[in-house]
């Protein structure tokens, strides 16, 4: 799991670098491709321009050449004009001889380049161009060309469709790469799960072995020394001796037999639960020499999926270890609230909280807080909870001092 980090950083880096690039190639592509529409029209009227001067500087006073050169059909509209504004050729013969008004003489922009947009009376847009023609005899005239941009504005059109294109293909690469890493999160967890069963499996399977065989030796030296206890009076130091050998017994039966529960594999009877009623007994029972304060707040009908001995179990353990935390005077308050389809229950304590090292290591066996501690309790809770398809999390809590233990559960 502590690759996954690495990884996510990776694959959000590699994403970003191909996002980036993607949407610079395309800018670059869509500004040389209007680039070259543009220069297109702009070579295409200087063309046209030029063969129109060509024609009138060999055939004098024929425009007819010029009107088969402006016949193009990328020819919107063509006309030349005389100094005085009298057009002297349109490529609509029902306008030679009619005289420009004085705005459209203002409006003219000589010079190779010097186009402009503009929309024809028809709402289509053209390109406008004005060239200056110089004639053998030295007269100036004005050639004014009005090109359809229809091949300019399919480049456009297609710009434009390839930045929708380049949109939907990252929004791909995103969503490929949002599942990959999902998936891989799942695949290493259900690695680390599958190690982490297996490494219980053969941990309890020795346990087992070494349980029963330490409580086979137990029992018979406890018999034996509760047989001489009994035999020997209370006034020889012999019996004090013989009592302290019966509570470390007793202890080492109280490990041997969580052990042989912790090792076992766990069979699970799951229903519908009622939380209220089981967190009350667990209180009852586990906190009945406890001078604290103890709130249940879970609303009954609030139902879980779990096997309810199992789940009594965990709570009450979860409870005790809360009551040692918060002291005698301190408070526990056991609340319940939906998440979805899951419930969580929370365990709260106003004690002292948890340590950096107890934090990380709270539920690996055998590690304990507690003088008199096994460790197994809250790691049997993990195994239990996790076999009824639900999580349990122990942490400090955030708005006050004290710890919560966080117990999430399938809704029933």
């Amino acid at each position: 799991m502590r690759y996954l980090f690495p990884f996510r950083a990776g694959l959000f880096l590699l994403l970003a670098f191909f996002t980036a690039a993607l949407l610079y190639v395309t800018h670059q592509n869509a500004v040389i491709a209007r680039s070259l529409a543009s220069k297109s029209v702009e070579s295409t009227a200087l063309g046209l321009s030029s063969a129109a001067e060509n024609a009138l500087r060999r055939f004098g006073s024929d425009r007819e050449h010029v009107r088969e050169i402006l016949s193009d059909r990328v020819v919107a509209y063509a006309f030349i004009a005389g100094r005085g504004g009298t057009i002297l050729f349109h490529t609509n013969p029902a306008r030679v001889g009619s005289i420009l008004a004085r705005e459209d003489m203002s409006d003219w922009h000589p010079g190779p380049g010097a186009g402009r947009p503009i929309l024809l009376g028809t709402g289509v847009p053209a390109w406008e161009f004005d060239f200056p023609l110089h004639r053998p005899d030295g007269t100036e005239e004005m050639l004014r060309l009005v090109l359809n941009t229809t091949q300019a504005d399919l480049v456009s059109s297609w710009t434009s469709r390839m930045w929708w294109i380049v949109g939907s293909v990252l929004a791909l690469l995103w969503a490929v790469g949002f599942l990959f890493e999902r998936a891989l999160t799942r695949y290493v967890r259900l690695q680390a799960l599958q190690e982490e069963k297996e490494r219980l499996a053969l941990v309890g399977r020795m346990t087992a072995v070494l349980a029963h065989e330490i409580r086979n030796a137990i029992t018979g030296v406890k018999g034996y020394v509760q047989w001489a206890y009994e035999k020997t009076d209370a006034a020889q130091p012999a019996k004090t001796a013989m009592e302290a050998v019966l509570q470390g017994t007793g202890r080492i039966e109280t490990l041997v037999n969580e052990l042989l529960r912790f090792s076992k594999e766990e069979e699970y009877r799951l229903e519908p639960v009622a939380l209220a009623p089981i967190a009350r007994e667990a209180v009852r029972d586990g906190l009945a020499s406890w001078s604290g304060n103890a709130e249940v707040l879970i609303g009954e009908g609030t139902l879980v999926r779990a096997d309810r001995d199992k789940l009594y179990r965990t709570i009450a353990n979860g409870i005790r270890n809360a009551a040692e935390a918060a002291g005698l005077e301190g408070t526990i308050r056991v609340t319940a609230a939906a998440d979805g389809r899951r419930v969580a229950l929370r365990i709260e304590d106003t004690g002292p909280g948890l340590s950096e090292e107890a934090v990380s290591r709270v539920f690996t066996p055998f590690f304990t807080t507690k003088a008199d501690g096994t460790g197994l309790g809250l790691a049997y809770a993990r195994k239990v909870i996790g076999g009824m398809g639900g999580t349990i999390d122990l942490k400090n809590r955030k708005d006050a001092r004290g710890a919560v233990l966080d117990i999430r559960l399938p809704a029933a």
